[in-house]
């Protein structure tokens, strides 16, 4: 009993100095990153918060840290009696340096998530595996210091390891009184108690969550309190969600129908247009990577030139600024646009196999066209190969078809696909053969990290800018390059929307524009920018022939997001159509909008922009885009809720069923 009490007491000690050093490298990684994150103007009045960011985050780092370390625990424990101690002793420090390289190299890549997409980990991050793989490590090795970050890490396991010996070594000299066997098995089940107890956060009903790290309306402080474990945690738990669909209940559909859309059912209809029945346009929806409002604003046509060739479209056609992505993600948006879908792995769940009569390309069909889908990487991304011709689709063309049509497009294919110009030509040889009227969904790709310009392209001028330099994160270095494939990617769109104009194909072809997401690498700090961080510009051709035959209203200042796109495109293009749609309306109504832009982390309204998690508070528009810096009371803060649970409800309706 003599030796496994000796044992027992220098297990605990070096079990809880071990915790209490792994805790401590969480705390400084906690410290580290509040420095780096906040705004210190921004803390006046908020040191309450920031006190409870740091003590629930030590809460957090303590449930993480425990539960890291029970495994050693647990088999101290075990061993303590016996011979095998030793090897317990030996193997140890071992553990130790991989639970701290662990704790330092998730730390590090919980921060440059932040820099990369506002926010700790979550779902977003399985994109490493549901995308393409090997592009995203890519990018990640251009994008991150990737070498400096692991022999930080490293070196805080050789810190750990050395630390957990000398206490290992040290407790050899340790010397005990001996204790009643009584006592020692009070004090092993007390341990256990205690252990259990902080693992777990809590000594009441409920245990540490996710809605404890809401700590502030300073939306930094909520992001720095968890640590990357539990957030990867959270993001497992929310990703192994989206797989599963629920049953939902006829009434509770249309309930939330009857609240957010004022109606029973999704249903609109277009107007009967003579004109549009006898002849029906081409349409094409270029959905352009990384086309974000957030770089857009340094446009200068002098000195920074982001449009190149599409600048005249944008002069002479429709554009609304005041527009949000559907979501910071390109499947999340995609799905959203076409589906109303507000799972983004749909394509590749369970419900992969399940057409949705709620297809946003479904009146197309019925309409006669033929529908394709022209994406710059490979078909197989997000199963979309599979998936799109269920939703619709005719046909879905990839950078292997567009390479088979263009053997030129192989020698200045990237990362993520061709480049931007070849996906084009290829859309425009399809309208060129086409013997129908056509739909094209185009996704582009060049447009996205590591930021390269294809090799034989001539930049216009670019100038980096001071506030450019200031927002910039992960691509820090990469400022000039990202300018260049911004204004390259522009550049290609434009070129084919004039090639459309100089054509035959001029009076009987609708051209839509819009960003898939914000630019995700660039800073959300700055508060005049509220809107702006995750808008995305909304560009619209119409022919003036179809023009002269529909009605219409072009008031540029209207707001609107990716729900809006399809709804426009068909009151201008089909007739006496039947369509599907979650509010999404026509952009050009001669009877007004309602004015509201939905994006899955902040949306706006007529009286500016607000997050959706902190919806009471709003920042009113200022200049344009921009927004006035003191945020005011939201006339509406529970919309963006309310229609999020409106998509949740209708597609779980569709997968399955009403009860």
């Amino acid at each position: 009993m003599v030796s496994f009490q000796h044992n027992y007491r220098s297990l605990i000690r070096i079990i809880l100095w071990v915790n209490l050093a792994a805790i401590a490298l969480l705390a400084l990684s906690r410290g580290l990153f509040f420095m780096l994150a906040v705004e210190p103007e921004r803390l006046a009045g908020l040191s309450a918060d920031v006190g409870r960011a740091f003590w629930v985050g030590a809460r957090f780092d303590a449930k993480v840290v425990f539960i890291g370390f029970a495994p050693a625990l647990l088999a101290g424990l075990l061993l303590a009696k016996t011979r095998l101690f030793t090897w317990w002793q030996k193997i140890t420090p071992w553990y130790a340096a991989l639970i701290f390289f662990l704790l330092c190299g998730f730390s590090i890549g919980n921060y440059y998530y932040y820099v990369t997409y506002g926010s700790y980990i979550d779902v977003f991050v399985f994109g490493l595996f549901d995308d393409d793989t090997k592009a995203v490590l890519d990018n990640a090795w251009q994008d991150y210091p990737i070498l400096r970050s692991f022999f930080t890490a490293v070196l805080a396991a050789v810190l750990g390891f050395w630390f957990t010996k000398k206490l290992i070594q040290r407790s050899e000299s340790w010397q005990w009184s001996p204790r009643h066997w009584a006592l020692t098995t009070v004090s092993v089940v007390l341990t256990i108690v205690v252990y259990v107890i902080v693992a777990r956060g809590s000594i009441g009903s409920l245990p540490l969550k996710r809605y404890h790290a809401n700590v502030s309306q300073y939306k930094p402080l909520n992001v720095i309190t968890p640590n990357a474990f539990m957030a990867l945690s959270w993001a497992n738990g929310d990703y192994k969600k989206q797989a599963k669909f629920e049953p939902i209940s006829q009434q509770a559909v249309t309930e939330q129908m009857i609240k957010v859309l004022g109606q029973p059912t999704p249903e609109y209809h277009t107007d009967k247009n003579d004109y549009l029945a006898d002849n029906p346009p081409h349409v094409v929806m270029a959905l352009m990577e990384g086309m974000g409002t957030n770089v857009l604003i340094e446009d200068d046509p002098k000195h920074n030139d982001l449009l190149g060739s599409l600048r005249q479209a944008f002069d002479e056609d429709f554009v609304f600024e005041r527009f949000m992505a559907g979501t910071t993600a390109t499947i999340d948006s995609i799905v959203m646009m076409l589906l109303h879908s507000d799972v983004p792995t749909i394509s590749h769940t369970g419900a992969q196999k399940i057409a949705l009569p709620s297809s946003a390309v479904l009146p197309y069909k019925r309409a006669g066209y033929d529908v394709v889908f022209v994406y710059g990487g490979n078909s197989m991304w997000r199963n979309l190969a599979n998936y799109l011709p269920l939703q619709g689709f005719d046909t879905v063309y990839d950078e292997n078809s567009i390479k088979t049509a263009f053997p030129e497009a192989k020698e200045h294919a990237d990362t993520w696909g061709v480049a931007d110009e070849f996906t084009f030509k290829f859309a425009r040889k399809l309208l060129d053969e086409a013997k129908k009227p056509t739909l094209i969904y185009i996704m582009t790709v060049t447009n996205h990290s590591p930021y390269r310009p294809p090799g034989d392209y001539q930049p216009k001028v670019t100038r980096v800018s001071e506030r450019l330099l200031d927002v910039v994160g992960s691509v820090a270095g990469q400022e000039t390059k990202l300018l260049q494939v911004y204004q390259y990617a522009n550049d290609s769109l434009g070129q084919f929307i004039a090639g459309i104009k100089q054509s035959n194909l001029a009076d009987h072809t609708l051209i839509a524009a819009s960003g898939d997401h914000r630019v995700r690498s660039i800073s959300t700090k700055n508060l005049n920018e509220f809107a702006v961080s995750f808008a995305v510009p909304f560009y619209l051709y119409v022919p003036d022939v179809i023009l002269e035959h529909s009605q219409f209203q072009y008031q540029p200042e209207r707001i609107g997001s990716h729900r809006d796109i399809f709804p426009t495109l068909y009151h201008f293009s089909l007739s006496d159509q039947n369509y599907i749609s979650l509010g999404g309306e026509n952009l050009l109504s001669v009877d007004g909008v309602s004015n509201r832009g939905y994006n899955k982390v902040r949306s706006i309204n007529q009286w500016g922009a607000y997050d959706n998690g902190s919806s009471a508070r709003l920042y009113a528009w200022d200049n344009g885009v921009m927004t006035q810096t003191e945020p005011t009371d939201n006339p509406e803060p529970n919309w963006a809720k309310e229609y999020h649970k409106l998509q949740n409800y209708y597609l779980r309706s569709q997968i399955v069923g009403e009860q």
